[in-house]
């Protein structure tokens, strides 16, 4: 509180810092200390505007941005996303599914799928991130979308191995699947 008070020179009552007048005798106080204002030119300190949480939240959606824009390759595919009209739901979409065909290239080399009998028919409940191995820390290889139909089989540690087409994608936990 004393940054908020001045005392008058006359009667020596207190006043609020932003008061004209003394309470006690009526004299006038002298104009308030206006606290400097930054220089031009100066830096702002912005932390005092921005939440470390929002902070963060900008740099990840900054990153996951740049990382999206980086997996798309150069054909028709771009020439597509870059119209006007596309939403942001279409063209995260056609990320996931670029991702999800460049995964099914890089594991066509991957061991065949069992027979159909040890596995099974299952659907994605919504997004799902397709691994690299057996790990929520492993790289994601592709994305299903909600209502995508896979191939699983081997479930191991929770979970499955998955495949599209007879081209194994990688792996995604059982709690992201379900029975169609």
């Amino acid at each position: 509180m004393g940054g908020s008070y001045r005392q008058c020179t006359e009667c020596g009552k207190r006043a609020l810092s932003i008061a004209t007048r003394c309470p006690g005798c009526g004299r006038e106080l002298n104009a308030p200390i206006a606290q400097a204002a930054p220089a031009v030119g100066s830096s702002l300190d912005l932390r005092r505007f921005l939440s470390p949480g929002l902070v963060g939240g900008l740099i990840a959606t900054t990153v996951f941005l740049a990382a999206a824009l980086m997996a798309r390759p150069s054909g028709p595919i771009e020439s597509r996303s870059s119209l006007v009209a596309a939403d942001s739901t279409s063209t995260f979409s056609e990320v996931a599914y670029t991702t999800a065909a460049a995964a099914r290239l890089d594991t066509a080399t991957a061991a065949p799928l069992p027979p159909a009998r040890e596995g099974e028919v299952l659907v994605a409940r919504t997004w799902t991130h397709v691994r690299h191995s057996r790990s929520k820390d492993a790289d994601v290889d592709a994305v299903l979308l909600p209502g995508d139909t896979v191939f699983a089989d081997s479930l191991g540690r929770g979970w499955y191995r998955v495949a599209l087409d007879g081209e194994v994608l990688g792996y995604v936990h059982r709690s992201t699947l379900t029975h169609p």
